[in-house]
């Protein structure tokens, strides 16, 4: 039917009509289009002018809504461009940007306070949140609010969305509804769904996921903010996603300094996820499995290859495991299989998972710094520094290490700080964890320096012995064994938290005058010669040593000893066992200093070659502190007392017969030692054999040497006083004389 027959039909109708309704119905219809004409006017102002955004827009700090060009055609439906909203919610900013979007909206019930929007659909729509410093405080409840229902908010055309660095882009499509009154009043989120085809994930630029097809399905039940506060709003969700698609490869470079870049490239890795998540739990059947191609160069600038898995699987517990094969040369390798009892995310207190956990991380990756594994032990005397690797073998009880767990770490720069001396090495270690009493766990530490060498503490940088395989044993001890240590008559400062067992052998010493910093140099150094240093010692929580032994072996050595140089071997073995808690005293008693093949010049140029002594101290103590100091009691056997007698003066100054004391064997010697600072004390020296008796004293302090000594053999005897370049021969009553002496030690 064209229009010519349309209007024959209608005049046909109309002259049907009874004559007194026809100026009605043209009122009516006039009425109609002219209050049509008013809306159509008014509604298309309201929506292209100043006016709409501002009445909108009344609360900019809460909620702000820009538009471009809109109409609306008949009451209740709007389609409006260039939309752009955005709020902020506590310390959520969010936004949303649609290029077209139009809807309708109920008009009786703003009647009553509240917007209803049955069906709103958007096009081109991007948007997203971020998370601020500050955190907007919430309005105080308050009746009376209007109320928001949007009923189905749909889209076929989402081109992108992001959260906090994280960034999803499309295709997709997305229905949602929700219900929320203002004021404070309840919040919900109808059944709503979303859908990507190709989308693709990035974090912070960096591609996680490609090429992937995203479904999820979530809703949150009515809830006031009282009712559920901030993460708690996930104890009223519900919550479906399922997952597939490519994913990235993860790049680590590691640079000179030991650092480790981590970053993302493009790979073919794999993602799978069917996740189902109800008011805070996950549903029995949820699966996760991400499978990620691993790339980058290590410490020397080598390729390294591998890949990561992870996987996911929820039935009564939660049980995750993550696996990175091991392959030769490679610093990374995984394998970790942990089980969490229950079903429950812990959304307030994360730490309270731990507890749920239990299973074993196998595995190894390298660190750019390795100092916290120092700091594991409690012992700042000893610094594992520089990058490298660990491997590490973790058993999990109840979100607790338990005992049998391991680690090891192939290589490390290690420094140890022991009695003024620092020990550097590169090293290698080995750790684990034993049982203790009360299922405490103690670690214990094994590192070993294949290659080290000691410096002085204030000069580090000239080491003065070199060698090869020095062990350390680091062992925490026991609550209750410390507990012991506290008891009466026992210490009553306690240190030996931590015990460490230092053993090296035959470490060789260039240059025996290196000693010479803890020696009293006027009266007694080393003047040459090469030689061998060995120690076994026992250290205790500050790096001081408890007992042990300390060695040095020297041949063809060099020795000025009270004015006289001497020429052979030497072999010191120091037996020392602390006296003290708070210093560097020590216990020497048993301590052993061999000379054997010296030679030796006598003030009169006489050579005597051959000679040997033993010499055991007892009753010894020694404090560390530079220079060392020595008090004790000193039992000798030599092989005669040639030496003693050069001490106090030239031979050709004795009368003859003393001199074949030298011929008459070798004797046997006591005296007491003090060597403090430049100061060396021999007193109550007392050497003998079944022929003669030596005695005697003497003090030395720089060029200074006073003293006296008294011979006997036989019926002969003498006595001589020494007081610097003087001498005096006593021939008569030489032992009362002698005896009438005052001893130079008390």
């Amino acid at each position: 039917m064209n229009s010519a027959q349309w209007n024959s039909q209608l005049r046909s109708y109309w002259n049907r009509l009874p004559p007194n309704v026809r100026p009605w119905l043209r009122r009516i219809v006039l009425g109609l289009l002219i209050l049509y004409a008013t809306y159509f006017l008014l509604g298309n102002l309201f929506l292209n002018t100043p006016l709409g955004p501002w009445v909108a827009n009344r609360k900019p700090e809460k909620f702000q809504i820009q538009w471009g060009p809109g109409i609306t055609l008949w009451p209740g439906r709007v389609t409006v461009w260039d939309v752009d909203m955005k709020g902020q919610v506590g310390r959520t900013r969010w936004s949303v940007q649609a290029g077209k979007a139009k809807g309708s909206v109920a008009i009786l019930p703003l009647l009553h306070k509240e917007v209803r929007v049955p069906d709103v659909e958007a096009f081109d729509v991007t948007g997203g949140a971020d998370l601020l410093e500050v955190r907007k405080p919430p309005p105080q409840p308050r009746p009376g609010g209007w109320v928001l229902r949007f009923d189905r908010i749909h889209t076929e055309s989402i081109r992108s969305g992001h959260f906090a660095g994280l960034e999803l882009q499309g295709p997709g499509s997305a229905e949602v509804g929700f219900y929320k009154q203002l004021r404070g009043g309840a919040l919900e989120l109808m059944p709503s769904t979303a859908h990507f085809d190709k989308a693709r994930l990035a974090y912070k630029g960096d591609t996680m996921l490609h090429e992937a097809r995203i479904d999820a399905r979530f809703a949150i039940a009515r809830h006031t903010r009282a009712q559920a506060p901030g993460v708690r709003k996930l104890l009223m969700t519900d919550a479906e996603l399922s997952l597939d698609g490519l994913s990235a490869a993860v790049k680590t470079v590691t640079d000179k300094q030991g650092k480790v870049t981590i970053s993302t490239v493009p790979g073919q890795g794999k993602a799978h996820a069917k996740l189902a998540f109800a008011r805070g739990s996950l549903k029995p059947g949820s699966e996760l499995r991400w499978h990620m191609p691993v790339t980058g160069t290590d410490i020397a600038g080598k390729p390294r290859e591998g890949a990561l898995d992870f996987m996911l699987d929820v039935d009564r517990d939660i049980v995750f495991k993550a696996k990175a094969p091991a392959q030769e040369g490679k610093p990374l390798f995984l394998d970790a299989d942990l089980r969490l009892r229950g079903t429950d995310i812990p959304l307030q207190d994360f730490k309270s998972v731990v507890p749920r956990a239990s299973g074993h991380v196998v595995g190894r990756w390298e660190f750019s710094s390795l100092r916290w594994l120092g700091n594991l032990f409690n012992a700042p005397w000893l610094a594992l520094d520089g990058s490298g690797a660990v491997d590490a073998d973790v058993q999990v009880v109840n979100g607790k290490i338990a005992a049998g767990s391991r680690f090891g770490i192939p290589e490390v720069d290690a420094v140890a700080h022991v009695m003024g001396s620092r020990i550097q090495g590169r090293a290698r270690a080995a750790g684990r964890l034993d049982a203790g009493p009360n299922d405490e766990l103690l670690p214990f530490l094994e590192l070993v320096m294949d290659r080290f060498n000691i410096a002085a503490e204030d000069a580090p940088n000239r080491p003065y012995v070199e060698g090869q395989n020095l062990r350390l044993d680091l062992q925490t001890i026991s609550g209750l064994e410390r507990a012991k240590l506290r008891q009466p008559g026992a210490v009553k400062q306690v240190r030996d938290a931590l015990r460490a067992h230092l053993v090296f052998a035959d470490a060789r010493v260039p240059d025996l005058r290196a000693y010479n910093r803890y020696l009293p140099v006027a009266q007694m150094r080393f003047e040459g010669g090469a030689g061998t240093v060995s120690g076994d010692v026992v250290l205790d929580g500050a790096g001081t040593v408890g007992t042990g032994v300390m060695r040095v072996k020297g041949n063809g050595t060099q020795i000025h000893f009270a004015g006289i140089s001497l020429r052979g071997n030497v072999d010191v073995n120091t037996q020392l066992r602390r006296a003290d808690l708070t210093g560097h005293n020590f216990n020497i008693d048993g301590t052993r200093v061999t000379l054997n093949n010296m030679s030796f010049t006598e003030p009169g140029g006489e050579s005597r070659s051959g000679w040997w002594a033993r010499i055991e101290l007892q009753r010894a103590r020694m404090d560390w502190d530079k220079p060392v100091t020595v008090n004790g009691r000193a039992n000798i056997a030599m092989k005669d007392v040639g030496f003693l007698l050069a001490l106090f003066s030239r031979k050709r100054d004795y009368p003859k017969w003393v001199f074949k004391m030298i011929d008459s064997g070798q004797a046997q010697v006591s005296a007491n030692v003090q060597w403090r600072d430049d100061v060396l004390v021999l007193d109550r020296v007392e050497a003998s054999n079944q022929r003669y008796d030596l005695k005697a004293r003497l003090r030395l302090k720089g060029k200074s040497r006073v003293g006296s000594l008294y011979a006997n053999w036989g019926v002969l005897s003498c006595a001589v006083a020494v007081n610097n370049g003087q001498r005096d021969f006593h021939m008569i009553k030489a032992k009362q004389w002698y005896e009438s002496q005052p001893n130079l030690l008390r």
